[in-house]
């Protein structure tokens, strides 16, 4: 039922299976899962909370309990939630998936401790059939790239990667496409230029891991590319527990190690890797000069013409804004938030509309540090092209912490956004500064809450100096290589070709700075 998208009779059938056998922690979870794709969070939370009465220790429930309260911003008891979840971790137990480490914690230790876990845990559920040795001497003169995905299509990760594809040297490359997502729609354009894009694209949802990388093997992929990794309902991790490729690289669609020995590379940048967080890769590192994150020369803007009344947002105040996904919203931050609205009267913060928990609790949230709810105001959610078009009313985006604002930092900055983060000392943390970074615009980062806040009051309360803000960004769109996919896909192609020839010469994967 689930795969058939039939989410209602797979909730349904969970919940018979537990009046079968009252003691069935996994049916809860299951059903909890599939609530929580649902967005009923308040029924998956509660599914959960059952599950760990009758199993305190079921495995990875806390952390997919913290999730849930997260995306809820429901920050009851959070804290000594997390402290368990910490404890958990460090002891090498099965507290959580890794993804939901990189909102809660900038310890990249924790990250990479998480992931240990998870990854094993993929060996074990794994067919026990061993497939054989790679080849190591190429028949053809062209290097075959994979590429895994569920988000060929109308997603952040699409447009993010869309003209990377389209640029692709096809005189020197293959390139292929996995996809195992959602069916696409006949008029998604985005996933009409992905799949023109790929010498082959295959749609192999129908297949399982093992059969994905059997067939992976007969076509001689010689890289393959992972853009998911543990993110996302329908990352398909399994692929690469039985090596698809003879090498296999963890790229872009989540910001931290996946903890995994048979994932040999991780595209990072040097912004990005520090010798704070070095020791806590699994894989070897492929730096690129520039940002790790591939970006458009242009994007479609809708020539819609809102007016603020239409986005109900008032007249004369100064617009704080923060587009990122209400899970990564965390108390901490959300306290400094509070106390800049408090200190700077005329203001509003404009979030995007998440879900309805998280509307309400942070509303609550903000009336219990003594800030007006009605200066919360949410922004429906919109095709890209008429959100883009939007963008022009903010005055600030205020980033999160510790997990960055990535594609929505890079959508800020393209339309001239100025963009204020916290970096911290993991990859999730880095990301906003690698951005800012390759801009020219490191001004705008911080390495405090307390500067962060100080730094958000100066640009609010100095007109002059916002609009200098601004203008740089403009200047530096076109002067800074943030946004030349061409130059980004040269880049990663190099890369590509010292890691592959590394291989051919019989050596290990080793670590390359380009």
């Amino acid at each position: 039922y689930k795969k058939l998208l039939k989410f209602n009779e797979a909730v349904n059938e969970w919940q018979r299976v537990f009046e079968i056998e009252s003691g069935n922690t996994n049916a809860l979870v299951q059903k909890g899962d599939i609530l929580f794709d649902m967005n009923r969070l308040d029924e998956a939370l509660r599914a959960y909370n059952e599950a760990l009465k009758i199993d305190p220790d079921k495995s990875f429930l806390l952390g997919s309990i913290v999730h849930t309260k997260t995306k809820m911003c429901d920050w009851k008891n959070l804290e000594e939630n997390i402290s368990n979840l910490k404890e958990k971790i460090f002891n090498d137990q099965k507290g959580s998936s890794p993804y939901t480490t990189l909102t809660i914690f900038d310890d990249p230790q924790v990250h990479l401790k998480a992931a240990n876990v998870w990854s094993e845990e993929h060996i074990k559920k794994e067919d026990s059939k061993t497939l054989g040795n790679f080849e190591k001497n190429k028949t053809n003169d062209k290097i075959k790239i994979g590429y895994y995905s569920a988000d060929f299509r109308t997603h952040a990760m699409g447009h993010l990667l869309v003209r990377m594809f389209e640029l692709h040297d096809k005189q020197k490359f293959e390139i292929y496409g996995f996809y195992f997502g959602p069916q696409i729609k006949k008029d998604d354009q985005l996933s009409k230029r992905i799949v023109k894009s790929f010498d082959k694209f295959i749609d192999v949802t129908s297949k399982n891991d093992l059969e994905v990388t059997e067939l992976s093997r007969s076509i001689g992929i010689d890289i393959a590319v992972d853009l998911m990794c543990f993110t996302g309902t329908y990352n398909r991790f399994g692929i690469f527990t039985k090596k698809c490729a003879p090498l296999q690289i963890n790229f872009l669609g989540y910001p931290g190690t996946s903890g995994a020995k048979y994932i040999d590379y991780i595209v990072v940048d040097k912004n990005l890797v520090s010798d704070e967080n070095k020791d806590f890769f699994s894989e070897n590192l492929i730096s690129l000069p520039g940002s790790y994150q591939p970006n458009e020369e242009e994007k479609i803007v809708s020539d819609k013409v809102f007016s603020k009344e239409e986005l109900g947002l008032p007249n004369g105040k100064f617009i704080f804004a923060c587009f990122n996904s209400h899970q990564k919203i965390m108390p901490e931050m959300f306290k400094i938030w509070m106390k800049i609205l408090d200190d700077k009267k005329d203001s509003v913060l404009w979030l995007l509309e998440d879900n309805f928990f998280s509307q309400n609790n942070l509303k609550k949230e903000a009336d219990q540090q003594n800030i007006d709810p009605q200066r919360l105001i949410f922004a429906k959610n919109l095709p890209l092209d008429q959100h883009l078009s939007r963008i022009r009313y903010a005055d600030l985006f205020l980033d999160t912490f510790p997990y960055n604002a990535h594609t929505t930092c890079s959508d800020a900055l393209r339309e001239g956004l100025p963009v204020l983060t916290l970096k911290g000392t993991s990859f999730a943390s880095r990301v906003a500064s690698s951005l800012l970074s390759t801009m020219d615009l490191k001004e705008l980062i911080t390495s405090s809450y307390e500067d962060y806040e100080k730094l958000a009051l100066k640009i609010s309360n100095e007109p002059e100096y916002l609009n200098e803000l601004k203008e740089k960004i403009k200047k530096n769109k076109i002067r800074t290589n943030l946004f030349k996919a061409n130059i980004f896909t040269k880049n990663l192609e190099n890369g590509y070709n010292e890691i592959f020839q590394n291989y051919t010469k019989g050596n290990k994967p080793k670590n390359f700075k380009l």
